[in-house]
């Protein structure tokens, strides 16, 4: 059983009591979550109780191609990988492509809004009317996700079959928790998503050694004496690791280590001093970066 969050004991400061229970009790689910699967099913049950059909969540990793798409997650049937391979313009054209990777405040898409869109051309309005009668997405509203990394971006966008006054009422009523759980459910899944990579990509845990060891910037022989193994073992293992993963060099697994986690990231860890911040204060002086000394 959950523990809606304002009766929780595990809280250190006063329960959240002013905004609305239902973003308080989506935000306690999204705690328990285990999984990337879990926390996309519990976005998808709320979607739903809200009057929203249809939930398309779209990660990029480089959105300067547009066919790198890295993730994808749809409630659409499995007949819309066939509709998106058969016709290039389906992604080409996509609001993703043409708005989210760009922008960041949601806009109103689907077919009933064809007549307020940017770019729009036969081809785009055909594409929308398609997605409408196969799909039931004749009234959406998209919106535009950050990553962590420079380069990447995703997006979600919630639609249902509904004409256009229909679905802005219901937007009227429940868009601003749907805004809100979709972005707690983003960062949610990357957090899960990242922690998932060895267990998706099947990585033993010499492998994981392999990886952590190059993210720390050890050269061949240094891992070799570190995991007790020849040079050539080493090597081996590294070149197995770029088929496994996609890696090209050590550089994409020094970054992969980062990525999941497995070695700081040099950003944020600590620089000459143990511990220090970049301190901006309220009287518009320039940030600088200062060293708490504690002794």
């Amino acid at each position: 059983m959950r523990i809606p969050l304002t009766q929780s004991s595990e809280l250190n400061a006063a329960p959240c009591t002013v905004l609305p229970q239902d973003i308080l009790t989506f935000v306690t689910a999204l705690n328990e979550t285990a999984t990337s699967e879990e926390v996309w099913q519990l976005f998808v049950d709320l979607a739903k109780r809200k009057g929203i059909t249809l939930v398309d969540y779209v990660i990029a990793t480089d959105y300067q191609n547009w066919q790198k798409v890295q993730f994808i997650r749809t409630t659409m049937d499995s007949s819309w990988i066939d509709f998106a391979n058969t016709d290039t313009r389906v992604r080409r054209k996509s609001t993703f492509r043409l708005h989210s990777i760009n922008r960041l405040e949601p806009v109103l898409t689907g077919y009933e809004y064809h007549d307020l869109m940017h770019n729009m051309d036969e081809e785009r309005a055909f594409l929308l009317k398609q997605t409408a009668e196969k799909y039931g997405g004749r009234s959406g509203i998209a919106i535009p996700m950050r990553m962590t990394d420079p380069g990447q971006a995703a997006h979600m966008m919630l639609a249902a079959d509904l004409p256009r006054a229909v679905f802005e009422e219901l937007m009227a009523q429940h868009g601003w928790v749907l805004h809100a759980c979709a972005l707690y459910a983003h960062i949610r899944h990357m957090e899960l998503f990242k922690t998932e990579f060895m267990e998706r990509n099947k990585l033993t845990e010499k492998q994981r050694e392999i990886v952590e060891s190059v993210g720390a910037g050890m050269t061949d022989k240094e891992i070799s004496a570190r995991l007790g193994v020849s040079i050539s073992t080493v090597r081996q293992r590294i070149s197995a690791l770029q088929s496994k993963t996609g890696c090209r060099n050590r550089a994409d697994l020094a970054a992969l280590a980062m990525r999941i986690g497995l070695v700081p990231d040099p950003m944020t860890r600590a620089h000459q001093n143990e511990l220090t911040v970049f301190l901006s204060t309220g009287d518009n002086q320039q940030g600088t970066e200062y060293a708490r000394n504690d002794t």
